[in-house]
């Protein structure tokens, strides 16, 4: 990272920025070309997850090329300034990279979903009818590597 004053390193505070983050934006790349779309996600144990719908871009780009990259960012806010270059931005932000899977089996679309659901109610079961569950896939995307990066806040 060439800015090492922004760089978050503490592993905690990188997931607590993971765990707190409402969007994440799903980066693929097929044929040189570049594809990215924002996603509800849920994250745990160095994993993230993604439901899609059964078809689509994503998932042909994912089976021709499941290397991805993942950001999420939170609490962004313009710092204004005298002189127009000189304005700034506070923002904490992660990046992932990894590699993504395409999960099939109910039985582990339900785990992956009760993450996913808990990201955003804080409960942590649901019921799943097989009819929804058969009309989507989960992107399970085991993390790589995590970067975190911050400007305007202390930790």
């Amino acid at each position: 990272m060439r800015r090492k004053d922004k760089e978050i390193t503490d592993i905690k505070a990188i997931e607590a920025i993971l765990n707190q983050a409402y969007v994440g934006h799903l980066a693929l790349a097929q044929n040189n070309l570049p594809y990215l779309v924002p996603m509800c996600f849920g994250y745990k144990k160095n994993t993230l997850y993604i439901h899609s719908a059964k078809e689509g871009q994503k998932l042909d780009i994912i089976k021709d090329n499941p290397n991805i990259c993942f950001e999420v960012d939170m609490d962004a806010e313009l710092v204004q300034k005298k002189l127009a270059c000189s304005f700034d931005m506070k923002y904490k932000s992660v990046i992932a990279f990894g590699k993504a899977d395409i999960i099939e089996d109910n039985k582990e679309k339900k785990k992956a979903l009760n993450i996913i659901m808990k990201h955003y109610t804080g409960k942590t079961s649901f019921f799943y009818p097989d009819i929804m569950l058969n009309k989507i896939v989960i992107i399970k995307i085991k993390v790589d590597s995590l970067t975190g990066k911050k400007s305007g806040y202390n930790w």
